[in-house]
């Protein structure tokens, strides 16, 4: 008996020494064990939540077992398809099933090993009823050497055996939930002005246009029917709880609710956002802010508001809270703002101080968040403006503009002006100072000179930097930069496929500048600066199987910063007076489009067709909410010092 055995195992013994891919270990006892290459799929566990909605997301723990492989890339397909067409799984090209998902797993190991697959119900029409959750392991068909595909398959449902199955029962009645996933103010750090400087009574929403607080939120919906909400918000500060208000977009003003729409149903939103806050709860900032503490800090509440005729399936997911530290600006940029050294770079670049000592304003007729101080023979304006639009995870671009005019009586009378403006990019969690340009003048009524200044640089090179002393000046600069240039790369993983991804802007960046000075009077102005920037990507596979690519439709931003200040001190010495003006405004559109990767790889259909599937990750898909024109400042008068 043992002889017979041997003989017929032996040619098969034989033929396995000639390839070093498989291994078979033969015993001269009546057992015979072999080791192959293999991947099995071992139980799928039925989930503690037994009935499910059409659009609604599923969890499901299951287990695999590896033998010799440590294959990399490999996709575990779902489908949920009723229980009693299961057998179609075998016998039809097409099952009449309902695809949930790939789970993705990164490196697989020798033994047993579980995991969680976050699934989802496709948002479509499902019968009710029970279903079956079927598993496919290597759905890409990744593994080359694999010996058998039978155990990698959902199986042994005509025995009554549901091991490698998930049961579970549909209703498709209407459902749909909303998640808050995440809220980001700017950088994590807001300012706001300091006592004295802005009205702290009215209690409606802000009549100002400029923003007191940029960020964005990302939230989810699941379910079908029901693809839009409003969004309130509020701040809490020592115990107190008032609200805040959204820009509108299209709609030039600030209301109390920002209205969203979402794209899709099975990913995460971004969602930008502005906000402004009013004189009462600004005042209520101000009393809590303690100038000797190590820091001060509100609480920043958002909450998703369903507003369908239909029940939401849950609600205790619609709000988030976050803490934002705070400060009001003064003669400093605080220690631990998170920008404080490109803050105190640019205002370095135009000879001022970056956070001036705020005062009243000298009439009630200035309508303006600029700090203006006047003392017995002087007078200071001022305005700066920065934050962050975009997600710096993704795309994000910081601005920070600038704009000054100072005068002093002595000596016949100097003044000052300047005005600047700063771009830096981040992609992907990485940072390059786009573009910087200044220009500033300083007049000498005694002496009957000039000197000014112009600096402009690229992405780190200096383009132009020029500082003169004259007694007379008529000079324009004009400048345009436009290209591609790529600065950053990362790799992403969608579903099985690792894509790398290099990016960076293209479009046009220009500056267009008067300075003038003649008969004691000085002025500066024009287009400080445009831009109008993209984003450039380009994406490769690093999976032969797989194919790729990128789709780039999204402006970073279009942006113009105009500012125009004179100065004239020809009448000091025979009138004690002199006239001024100065007027700053700015039209922003930030972080506007489609941002997308999407790959195509092989995908099982369980029973003999290998489709290929397309998939996609959305950077951004989002209406540009940053849309508006403001002015940071506007005053023209004249001031006579013999009063």
């Amino acid at each position: 008996m043992r002889t017979k055995y041997l003989a017929l195992v032996l040619p098969l013994f034989l033929a396995a020494c000639s390839s070093d891919d498989n291994a078979l270990k033969v015993t001269v006892d009546d057992q015979i064990t072999t080791d192959v290459e293999n991947v099995a799929l071992v139980e799928i566990k039925n989930p503690e939540q037994g009935l499910f909605q059409p659009g609604q997301p599923i969890s499901l723990d299951f287990t695999i077992n590896t033998t010799l492989l440590e294959t990399e890339h490999v996709g575990v397909t779902f489908m949920a398809i009723p229980k009693d067409k299961v057998e179609q799984l075998k016998t039809h090209d097409n099952p009449e099933g309902y695809n949930l998902g790939v789970h993705y797993i990164a490196q697989l190991t020798p033994g047993e090993q579980s995991f969680t697959a976050q699934l989802m119900l496709p948002n479509q029409e499902m019968p009710s009823g029970e279903y079956l959750v079927a598993g496919y392991v290597d759905s890409a068909r990744s593994i080359e050497n694999e010996q058998d595909l039978e155990d990698n398959a959902s199986r042994g449902h005509e025995s009554g055996d549901f091991t490698t199955y998930a049961q579970v029962t549909v209703d498709s009645s209407k459902y749909h939930d909303f998640v808050m996933d995440k809220l980001v103010v700017g950088d994590g750090y807001a300012l706001f002005p300091y006592i004295g400087l802005r009205e702290t009574t009215s209690d409606n929403a802000p009549e100002h246009k400029e923003a007191d607080l940029i960020g964005h939120f990302d939230a989810s919906k699941f379910g079908s029917g029901v693809n839009s909400a409003n969004v309130s918000a509020t701040i809490t500060i020592n115990g107190e709880t008032l609200p805040v208000h959204f820009w509108q977009e299209g709609l030039n003003h600030y209301d109390d609710k920002m209205h969203i729409e979402f794209k899709d149903h099975e990913q995460s939103h971004y969602f930008p956002y502005d906000i402004a806050i009013n004189g009462v709860l600004l005042g209520k900032l101000q009393q809590a802010y303690d100038e000797n503490a190590d820091s001060n800090s509100f609480e920043l509440t958002m909450t998703l508001e369903d507003t369908s005729e239909y029940d939401e399936s849950n609600t205790a997911n619609n709000t988030l809270t976050i803490e934002v530290p705070y400060s009001l600006y003064k003669n400093e940029v605080p220690d631990d703002h998170p920008m404080a050294d490109e803050l105190n770079q640019v205002a370095a670049q135009s000879n001022a101080m970056p956070y001036p000592y705020a005062a009243r304003a000298i009439n009630d007729n200035v309508d303006t968040s600029a700090v203006v101080i006047k003392g017995q023979d002087s007078l200071f304006i001022m305005d700066m403006f920065v934050n962050v639009y975009g997600d710096k995870s993704k795309v994000a671009v910081v601005p920070l503009f600038m704009s000054s005019l100072a005068y002093a009586n002595v000596n016949g009378g100097r003044a000052s002006a300047a005005a600047s403006g700063a771009f830096s990019l981040y992609m992907f969690n990485q940072s390059k100072s786009l573009f910087s340009v200044g220009a500033y003048g300083n007049a000498d009524g005694g002496a009957g000179t000039i000197k000014y200044g112009v600096n402009v640089s690229l992405i780190g090179n200096s383009l132009i930097d020029e500082s003169h002393t004259l007694e007379a000046l008529n000079k324009s600069y004009g400048l345009d930069w436009e290209e591609e240039q790529k600065l950053f790369s990362t790799t992403f993983t969608i579903v099985i496929v690792p894509i790398s991804v290099s990016a960076g802007v293209k479009g046009s960046v220009g500056i267009n500048t008067d300075l003038k000075y003649e008969d004691q009077r000085f002025s500066i102005g024009g287009d400080v600066l445009t831009a109008s920037l993209e984003a450039y990507a380009t994406a490769g596979i690093d999976l032969l199987i797989a194919s790729g690519g990128i789709g780039v439709d999204f402006l970073i931003i279009s942006d113009t910063l105009s500012a125009e200040a004179y100065v004239d001190i020809s009448n000091v010495i025979s009138n004690s007076e002199f006239i001024y003006g100065i007027d700053v405004s700015n039209n922003m559109k930030a972080i506007e489009g489609e941002f997308y990767l999407w790959v195509k790889y092989p995908g099982y259909e369980f029973c003999c067709s290998f489709p290929t599937r397309e998939a996609t990750k959305t950077l951004y898909n989002t209406g540009a909410l940053y849309d508006k024109t403001w002015q940071l400042v506007n005053y023209q008068d004249t001031l006579n010092f013999a009063n």
